[in-house]
């Protein structure tokens, strides 16, 4: 009776188990359904899907295959399938994205840009434009010079100071007519702020006559006391930058010129003094993108790099 008891209870734990595999229900994958279904009885067409995909355009969302969009993505969720047929049980494949291979780029397959060939040291050097600052101009309306006493001292030797005169004391009766602007170099053509002619040709610019008269502004050359100032420099990508720290300039007296590789300043300010500088650049500039900024402490010369690089730690040779 033990054995029977045994081999009966063996055959209902197996039979319950069939019953209860063939109970197993799983998902449909079929879009928008996401019902569980029987496989041993699929074969009405109860499941209803979306055959197409879904799209989200602007702000609304809606299936392919239907008509009906919303904003809502509730909304979206809920929309009955516009299909029928069996429940599907196989869960799609989707396609891995295929990783895209990276390029190494190797240090011996980077090439730097094509340097610019040096021009020579011995090229023109040419003013470069200048502006004066309105405290600077205020500054200079307020000082009082007395002409009498610097006449006085004045040798034949001295210079009339002023752009375009170049008058010698010994010439002081004619009149001095010179140029209050100051030279511009743009697009290949030289000519002053204060005047209409323009040219091409630099030896041509230099003897421009001035287009102003007024009174000479003499000094002798022997008697300018050459002094040291504090300066430095730095740049940027596409500019680099020398400052010289001096104040009350005079800029009808200062000289600044240059050419690609080459700078020569000689700033006058306060009593007669002066500041030389005339150095080999380091780089390559373009005068005709560079400038003078005259002020009350300062005199700064921005040059234009005519090659974007980097110059070295000190930006002359």
């Amino acid at each position: 009776a033990v054995v029977s008891t045994q081999s009966t209870g063996n055959y209902n734990v197996k039979l319950f188990i069939e019953v209860a595999m063939t109970m197993v229900e799983v998902n449909c994958y079929n879009k928008g359904c996401g019902k569980k279904f029987d496989p041993a009885s699929n074969e009405s067409e109860e499941c209803v899907y979306h055959s197409g995909e879904p799209v989200f355009h602007d702000v609304y969302k809606y299936w392919s295959c239907c008509d009906k969009k919303t904003t809502d993505f509730t909304e979206f969720l809920n929309i009955k399938g516009c299909c029928r047929s069996k429940h599907n049980g196989e869960k799609p494949v989707v396609e891995e994205k295929k990783s895209e291979e990276k390029v190494q780029i190797q240090p011996s397959d980077i090439k730097p840009p094509e340097r610019m060939v040096r021009p020579s040291e011995s090229e023109p050097l040419v003013p470069l434009p200048s502006i004066i600052s309105p405290s600077l101009q205020k500054l200079l309306k307020n000082l009082q010079i007395s002409e009498g006493s610097v006449d006085a001292e004045l040798t034949k030797d001295a210079i009339c100071q002023r752009k375009g005169c170049g008058k010698s004391k010994s010439e002081e009766d004619q009149p001095c007519i010179y140029h209050p602007g100051s030279p511009i170099f743009h697009e290949g053509l030289k000519f002053w702020s204060c005047c209409k002619k323009r040219t091409t040709d630099f030896n041509e610019f230099l003897a421009q006559k001035g287009c102003e008269k007024g009174s000479h502004a003499w000094a002798n050359p022997n008697e300018k006391k050459v002094v040291e100032c504090r300066h430095d420099w730095h740049q940027t990508g596409d500019q680099v930058n020398f400052t010289v720290y001096a104040k009350k300039v005079h800029p009808d007296r200062c000289l600044i010129r240059c050419n690609p590789v080459k700078l020569e300043v000689e700033i006058v300010f306060g009593d007669n003094q002066v500041f030389n500088f005339n150095k080999v650049l380091a780089g390559i500039i373009d005068p005709e993108q560079s400038k003078v900024t005259f002020s009350t402490a300062k005199v700064e010369v921005s040059m234009r790099k005519a090659e974007f690089v980097a110059w070295p730690s000190t930006f002359v040779l």
